[in-house]
């Protein structure tokens, strides 16, 4: 593991390999959101699946990494609590604090989700395939986001909260958490950000 002397990065590298679900899906169900006809939107939709689940999952590993990373800063630095570099939004104000919102696209997928099932159940005549794992993230990140003040003020390792799913960190050992932060990186260097998938809440 890296030694982390002065300070620690509030981004491992994640932004490397972020993908955005909102920059995203209305390019790519543009078309079908203009059909009229039961067939066409059943044939569109077939077609557009396996990339729109591919676009959800790839999401829900960046909102994931975000909780593992925080987890592990958090846990990691207990007993010496770290100062957090690159935390833009730390030290907003105003006008600015009043616009935040780190949830806005979870809180947005969550929702497409949900239309989405709709959508498969009736012309597909099956549940989409987006597992409650998937679910469980975006929510746990929703949580992440609020407990933390959308990270205002989130100056050092210490001031971070950490969503119930990540409770289980407190009794994480030294070497558990370092091993999680190998597998952080290797997702990283990797450059598939989907990889953090892997990891799991559990998988430290």
């Amino acid at each position: 593991m890296t030694n982390f002397e002065n300070s620690v990065p509030f981004d491992p590298g994640y932004s490397k390999i972020s993908f955005s679900f909102l920059s995203n899906i209305d390019y790519v169900m543009g078309d079908y959101y203009q059909l009229k006809t039961i067939n066409q939107k059943k044939f569109k939709l077939s077609q557009l699946e396996n990339s729109v689940l591919s676009m959800i999952n790839k999401s829900a590993a960046f909102y994931l990494g975000c909780q593992l990373w925080g987890g592990f800063l958090s846990a990691r630095f207990k007993k010496t609590p770290k100062e957090i570099s690159g935390n833009y939004s730390a030290n907003l104000s105003g006008e600015e604090i009043d616009e935040l919102d780190y949830a806005v696209e979870t809180k947005y997928i969550l929702e497409f989700i949900k239309n989405f099932d709709k959508d498969c159940k009736y012309l597909l005549k099956k549940p989409a395939r987006i597992s409650n794992i998937t679910v469980e993230i975006l929510e746990g990140y929703n949580e992440f986001a609020k407990l933390n003040n959308n990270f205002i003020g989130v100056i050092k390792t210490s001031d971070i909260k950490l969503p119930k799913a990540l409770d289980h960190f407190a009794d994480l050992t030294n070497e558990q958490l370092d091993a999680l932060y190998d597998k952080i990186m290797a997702a990283i260097e990797s450059g598939k950000i989907e990889n953090l998938l892997e990891i799991g809440f559990y998988m430290v």
